[in-house]
């Protein structure tokens, strides 16, 4: 038999044999090592500590925010000796123990996490959540909503033939011609065309005019032609693809003199780019309510091996990446990075920009986060991002924005990590305490810019740019997001909100 003394001490008889009622006595402290050793030892398993449920939390006295912040979550406000008796007697599971103040350990006490309530953090939040159903509060993720109903005759009427116009309507499999870009989008037109007057530039051929140029790079990008050779080859051979574009011409273009004009009309890219973006914030197709970021690596034509005589590469501007994908798969190459800020609401990219792929994941981060917050006429209320840009410095920069970093920290982070029920860790001192329990709600818009990136790879073929050099890489990137703000507005003027994601819409050519 077994009998109880004390605390932490056992008594135990071990009975020998029944007949002779030979028994022995055997005392073991379960309050030291050798002693548990014992217990493990007689009775083949561990001893297990009783475990405490009560929570603690600990405060300072003289802490005044403390009695008005108790007062808020109350019809009526109680002073702190009520609240102490309501809670400490009637809840045993509950216990609040205040702290004097202690000269000699000021600068611990500064230190301790236990003796900071800022303003805006619910510490007390966390121990009587379940116990008062009245601080119960529920806060709403801003997720996509629904763009601004549109009617047919609003844009389609007297600019696309009937029969589109009711295949559009009635038939959810059609999914639109190139052209049906071009000719609800007409601000495309005339902003080239201006720019060309205003440069009082007059191509030799009417194929390179900036218009046409324009078009036929768009059209390249939803078509999925990696290389600059193949596309034009087609398009001096394909009169089809003239029809679609509505280029009366039938000159043939070269290869110099593509690539020649096509660089003209970069430095005008991103104006135009912000005169689409602000257009999708009017129709409801940008919220700027949160804003996601990642990087995409994609590789330029270059081989990769240093010249021995100078130890540059053929690509001067690109530089060499790795990163580790998997448990035995890595993916390296040399090229550029695609850093890239899409809106929550529909995935469309509101800035972007190439860099060399060999940078770190927080130089890109930051650089990208002062880039987008001087030039934007608007700014989100958070930034999501995973944990490749996780430092103090990137949260600091974000911070300084007036916008509220969720940033993903590593499984090694130290400091004051909260961790969600999927597992995700993040910085707790970067965002504010209300916000602690959507952390997990937030970091799953994160998948947003990761279809985006797929859109890239997969639907638009957009894994390897045709030439070398910086500027490249920049019309590379820009062409492709322009395409996806461009087939995101030709589908809500047509109606079809399923297309407004879709990098497949709008491809096919109208024979």
């Amino acid at each position: 038999m077994i009998k109880i003394v004390g605390k932490g001490y056992k008594y135990f008889l071990l009975q020998l044999s029944d007949f002779l009622e030979i028994t022995k006595t055997i005392v073991v402290s379960l309050k030291s090592v050798e002693g548990r050793k014992k217990y493990e030892k007689i009775f083949g398993r561990k001893f297990e500590d009783k475990k405490d449920n009560s929570r603690i939390l600990t405060v300072h006295v003289n802490q005044s925010t403390l009695a008005s912040f108790i007062g808020n979550f109350f019809e009526k406000t109680i002073c702190i000796t009520t609240f102490k008796d309501h809670f400490l007697f009637k809840n045993s599971k509950f216990k609040i123990m205040f702290l004097k103040s202690d000269k000699k350990n000021k600068k611990k006490a500064e230190n301790s996490r236990h003796c900071v309530i800022s303003a805006y953090q619910r510490v007390l939040f966390d121990f009587f959540e379940d116990i008062i159903n009245v601080l119960k509060r529920k806060i709403n993720v801003p997720y996509k909503v629904k763009p601004l109903i549109v009617k047919s005759k609003d844009y389609m009427e007297n600019v696309l033939p009937l029969s589109q116009i009711l295949a559009f309507q009635n038939l959810k499999k059609f999914r639109g011609y190139l052209r049906n870009i071009f000719e609800l989008n007409p601000s495309l037109g005339s902003y080239f065309n201006d720019i060309q007057v205003s440069m009082g530039y007059k191509p030799q051929l009417e194929e390179l005019s900036f218009n046409n140029i324009f078009k036929l790079e768009l059209s390249r990008c939803k078509l999925g032609y990696s290389n600059l050779e193949s596309f034009i080859r087609d398009y001096n051979q394909n009169q089809a693809l003239r029809n679609e574009l509505k280029i009366k011409s039938g000159e043939k273009i070269t290869l110099s003199s593509y690539r020649r004009n096509l660089k003209m009309i970069y430095p005008y890219l991103d104006t135009y780019a912000e005169l689409l973006i602000q257009e999708c914030r009017n129709l409801n197709l940008i919220g700027d309510k949160i804003w996601i970021w990642d990087r995409r690596f994609f590789e330029c034509n270059c081989s990769g091996l240093k010249n021995k005589e100078t130890g540059q590469l053929s690509d001067p501007d690109a530089g060499h990446y790795v990163k580790k994908t998997g448990k035995f798969s890595v993916l390296s190459g040399t090229g550029y990075t695609d850093t890239c800020i899409v809106d929550s609401w529909w995935g469309l990219p509101v800035y972007w920009d190439a860099v060399n792929a060999s940078k770190n994941d927080n130089t890109i981060f930051q650089d990208t986060i002062n880039q987008c917050m001087k030039s934007a006429t608007e700014k989100p209320f958070f930034v999501v991002a995973d944990a490749g840009p996780d430092s103090h410095l990137s949260n600091e920069t974000v911070i300084e924005k007036g916008v509220i970093p969720v940033i993903a920290a590593r499984a090694n982070s130290v400091g004051n990590i909260l961790k969600t029920e999927k597992g995700n860790h993040f910085r707790a001192q970067y965002v504010p305490r209300i916000y602690h329990k959507l952390l997990g709600k937030l970091y799953n818009i994160r998948t947003t810019v990761e279809r985006k990136n797929s859109n890239d790879v997969v639907g638009y073929n957009r894994s390897k740019t045709p030439t070398r050099g910086s500027e490249w890489a920049k019309i590379y990137v820009s062409i492709s997001n322009i395409a996806a703000l461009l087939t995101a507005l030709t589908a809500f003027k047509v109606g079809r909100h399923d297309l407004i994601r879709a990098p497949g819409a709008f491809r096919r050519l109208n024979i």
